[in-house]
């Protein structure tokens, strides 16, 4: 009788540890950016917010153009981690607005992981001069430098 309660006992012990196991494996989601922009972004050229509002209402842009200072970028990404792949983006929203002479929100565009270009690296390295020895040096390196003082 004791020999059945052991093999029982792990019976549920291998299969309430496989389905932890797997419980662990399902992955975590997270969210960066700023959050819960869907639910002011019509707001905000419906009621010509000016910058200030915006910055109250959404928090600091996460970047602003460095070629025209009216253009706010808001960029909201949701990402998934499982186990030890390589995360997931699975959303990825842009939100740019567009403002006025008079700091008013004049536009919205609104760009998603389609509108994304797909950037492709250079992966040459550049070596740079200077730092190698020619080949002579490394073979004649102790002629001539002596460190025996008189």
């Amino acid at each position: 009788m004791k020999i059945i309660y052991k093999n029982n006992l792990y019976k549920y012990l291998i299969f309430f540890s496989i389905i932890f196991s797997l419980n662990n494996c399902s992955g975590r989601i997270s969210n960066h950016g700023v959050l819960n922009i869907e639910k002011h972004i019509s707001s905000i050229v419906n009621n010509n917010l000016e910058k200030a509002e915006i910055e109250a209402l959404l928090g600091p842009p996460s970047t602003i153009s460095a070629f025209e200072f009216n253009k706010w970028y808001y960029i909201n990404n949701t990402i998934k981690h499982v186990a030890f792949y390589k995360p997931e983006v699975i959303k990825h929203k842009v939100y740019e607005i567009i403002f006025n002479k008079e700091n008013q929100a004049i536009k919205i565009n609104t760009y998603d992981q389609n509108d994304l270009n797909e950037m492709a690296y250079n992966l040459d390295i550049t070596e740079t001069r200077g730092n190698d020895k020619p080949l002579l040096q490394y073979i004649l390196k102790g002629i001539g430098n002596s460190d025996i003082q008189n």
